[in-house]
């Protein structure tokens, strides 16, 4: 009976208190770690979000601004600034069939 009390005992080892603080220490390590992953993957996604609204910002506005130049360069807004400022005129035909530009190899 004695050796199976001795089994007993053996088995119910006791844990130091060194042990417990280095254990509790290791945990309350791993557990700020965990903590501070989590605060920053949310940072992380708010800034994600922000990138992706000042993105859709700027193709609004790129689109803006193209529908502006289509405005500005259309052939309706052109022609009367042309005729006014430069004194152009519309002509019938692009291109006149009587004359003709000779460019020789040496010019170039």
């Amino acid at each position: 009976m004695n050796n199976n009390s001795d089994k007993l005992k053996a088995s119910k080892r006791k844990i130091s208190i060194f042990q417990l603080l280095i254990f509790l220490f290791i945990l309350s390590g791993v557990t700020v770690f965990y903590i501070n992953n989590i605060i920053l993957v949310n940072q992380l996604i708010g800034k994600n979000n922000e990138l992706k609204e000042a993105i859709n910002k700027a193709v609004q506005t790129n689109y803006t601004y193209r529908i502006e130049i289509e405005r500005l360069s259309s052939y309706d807004r052109i022609k009367p600034i042309a005729v006014e400022k430069f004194n152009l005129k519309l002509s019938d035909t692009v291109v006149n069939s009587n004359e003709y530009l000779i460019i020789n190899k040496s010019e170039f």
